[in-house]
């Protein structure tokens, strides 16, 4: 997500890329469901969007300290 330039992350998010990759690649559903709701968010910038993304991605994988 970082190191991405903002008009390539905005074309991915468009398509609907992130939440197909977490859908089909990584096989799951909630997830992908919750990166859709940030995909058809259209007024937020690139950096909320990485960053609610990436929220998203840690609470469900990362563990507990």
């Amino acid at each position: 997500m970082y190191g991405i330039d903002d008009e390539t992350w905005l074309v991915h998010l468009r398509r609907g890329d992130y939440s197909r990759w977490f859908r089909d690649r990584i096989d799951d559903a909630d997830l992908a469901a919750e990166a859709a709701e940030i995909e058809w968010q259209t007024r937020l910038s690139p950096a909320e969007g990485r960053d609610r993304l990436k929220a998203m991605v840690e609470r469900r994988y990362t563990a507990p300290p």
